[in-house]
């Protein structure tokens, strides 16, 4: 070897020798510990970017599992029209999402439940205690079908005790009383067509019935924001109410469920003694909707984009997604997408009637 060669070895030896007592240094010091944790906390808590909302709608995933999905938080989407903030279900790990994205959960204006399944519902004392610390200027409004009395009751007395304990501890500046609890409004849509729960201004909520036996009713929703719409499918079938609903939607946010890799699911758990799981896997192939059915209904509606969400089973890998998008490109050949926790998509507002090719979907 060369002297250039055996010069160039020390001095990157020396150089990793420098990085690595200095790294030792650093953390073993006090005063830099310190200074390391002030410029991090800075980072991420003293930023004010509440940009969400304003003359747009956006649509933020802060859970795309289905139950019992690893990597993933469960189902939930958060959707900012105008000035006001929802969330269209609360599952399990979605409000550690919503918080880590940093979205002005302090605004929270309603959640929307689709319906009472855990994996919809987990959250709800988690973003209750988010809200309320952050702000929430009212109790925390929960709309949905009959049983959401029963579901805000329960919620309420579990965590009675913890809303007396945070008033007594941090006072009633900080943790007002008034604002405490969930607060249930229940409706009742029509068999067929849409009805109206919520209208404040321009923002419209409008909900529909889906086919999620034997959950009944089991609802979607529908927001209307300055020309700008979003519809969620909730869990459901491939459904004529949900495709009339998502008539010419910018978006269309969809449950899927990939039915070979289900089945596939099924046969190894069965395979590997595990009978009882293993069927209750193979039993939900009756009451959600393949990629490819998605992708046909999202057609029908003539809807803009089709987001794929509340994964059976969640993706773990790009094999995986690859197996959720067999035989969709040949429905639809373009205009679909995957969310995962995190993905964020744009409506400009449309008030000047602007033709389709000019209304913007973003998608970060």
């Amino acid at each position: 070897m060369s002297k250039i060669g055996n010069r160039l070895i020390i001095a990157v030896v020396v150089v990793v020798a420098i990085m690595v007592a200095g790294r030792t240094i650093v953390m073993n010091n006090q005063t830099a510990q310190d200074w390391l944790a002030e410029q991090a906390l800075a980072r991420v808590l003293g930023q004010n970017n509440d940009t969400y909302g304003g003359d747009k709608i956006d649509v933020v995933f802060c859970g795309t599992a289905s139950p019992m999905g690893r990597g993933r938080a469960q189902s939930c989407t958060a959707v900012l029209a105008g000035d006001k903030f929802f969330i269209i279900d609360s599952g399990a790990r979605s409000t550690d999402v919503l918080t880590g994205l940093g979205l002005p959960v302090g605004r929270l204006d309603a959640v929307f439940l689709t319906h009472f399944h855990s994996d919809h519902i987990a959250s709800l004392g988690e973003l209750h205690l988010a809200s309320w610390a952050r702000g929430r200027d009212s109790k925390m409004h929960v709309y949905g079908g009959p049983g959401v009395d029963q579901v805000v009751d329960g919620f309420n007395m579990a965590y009675g005790l913890d809303y007396g304990y945070r008033t007594g501890h941090h006072g009633e500046a900080i943790m007002p009383s008034k604002t405490s609890g969930l607060k249930a409004h229940r409706f009742t849509a029509p068999a067929k067509g849409m009805i109206t729960v919520y209208q404040d201004g321009d923002v419209t909520v409008s909900a529909f019935r889906v086919n999620h036996p034997p959950i009944e009713p089991s609802y979607g929703y529908r927001i209307d924001y300055r020309g700008r719409s979003v519809v969620i499918s909730g869990d459901t079938t491939k459904d004529g109410n949900l495709i009339a609903a998502a008539h010419k939607t910018d978006v269309l946010v969809h449950e899927v469920l990939q039915p070979y890799l289900v089945r596939l699911t099924s046969e190894t758990l069965q395979k590997a003694g595990q009978e009882k799981l293993g069927q209750l896997i193979m039993d939900t192939l009756d009451y959600h909707t393949a990629p490819v059915e998605a992708a046909a209904a999202a057609n029908e509606a003539d809807a803009g984009l089709l987001v794929f969400s509340h994964y059976a089973p969640v993706p773990q890998n790009p094999l995986v997604e690859r197996i959720f998008m067999r035989g969709v490109d040949e429905v639809r050949k373009q205009g679909v997408f995957m969310a995962t926790d995190g993905t964020h998509i744009e409506l400009p507002a449309s008030d000047d009637g602007e033709n389709d090719e000019k209304r913007q979907i973003i998608i970060n």
